[in-house]
């Protein structure tokens, strides 16, 4: 006879998780299990795709250039992997994000509400881009959709990060030096590296984009250790933002 009685743990941990998919997690939760899990997760798969591609070197080949089937044959399948596990675990952080910057700003005015929104948007078209450069791998006939997605990925979170950061977190919550200088590091470092760097090589050499030329240039101009490097800053500045949102928000505020 079949055993139907109900396993009160098993049910209870399918509800946690549940739970967690929809963002409705603790932050302490996120922060010490699902981001480092989604982290290691990641680093697998782009280690896996740099390992079959002979001598690749983040100051001359792109992110995308280990997703390419033309340029690394055997490996680009794990980087592939990693960008859609990335858009499927990035969104519950997203959702608990968005859901404390609700409740942050209830009785904010409507400017900072549709600030929150925005950002909220932003987050998702983040996760998208991230479905789409798993999809569409960089190459000749895909290659528009891998830049459009690129683009989702890269400018969906820093248009996030900078509603979120903006006068909505920052009218709620008294930031610290302390944690203001970590803002600024995480976000934006990598961003004023990018533009500086980029921006004198395009005056410089009429150049944009790829480091097609002049290799004998420092490698702090080269444009794919910045493409990493704002790689870097994105996740470092979500992890930050994770750590400064209130666990819980006071019915006072």
């Amino acid at each position: 006879m079949m055993n139907t009685k109900r396993n009160p743990i098993g049910a209870t941990v399918r509800e946690f998780l549940i739970a967690a998919c929809r963002g409705e997690a603790g932050k302490a939760f996120y922060l010490a299990i699902w981001l480092p899990a989604l982290s290691a997760l990641w680093a697998i798969c782009f280690i896996s795709a740099w390992r079959f591609y002979p001598g690749y070197q983040i100051s001359n080949r792109d992110i995308s250039d280990l997703g390419d089937p033309a340029m690394n044959p055997k490996g680009w399948e794990y980087w592939a992997l990693g960008m859609g596990i990335a858009a499927v675990m990035t969104f519950p952080p997203i959702a608990y994000a968005a859901r404390r910057m609700n409740e942050l700003t209830a009785r904010q005015s409507a400017g900072s509400k549709r600030l929150v929104f925005l950002g909220s948007i932003g987050m998702r078209c983040a996760c998208i881009g991230l479905a789409g450069l798993a999809l569409a791998p960089q190459g000749p006939r895909l290659d528009s959709i891998h830049v459009v997605s690129g683009v989702f990925a890269m400018g969906g979170a820093y248009m996030s990060l900078l509603y979120f950061w903006g006068a909505p977190l920052f009218k709620v919550r008294k930031m610290s030096g302390a944690r203001l200088a970590l803002y600024m590091v995480s976000a934006w470092w990598g961003v004023a590296g990018f533009l500086a760097t980029q921006g004198y090589r395009f005056f410089a050499y009429g150049e944009l984009g790829h480091d097609l030329k002049h290799r004998s240039e420092s490698v702090l101009l080269r444009f794919s250790l910045w493409e990493w490097m704002l790689f870097a800053a994105v996740t470092t500045s979500f992890a930050t933002l994770l750590a400064v949102l209130p666990s819980k928000v006071e019915t006072s505020e």
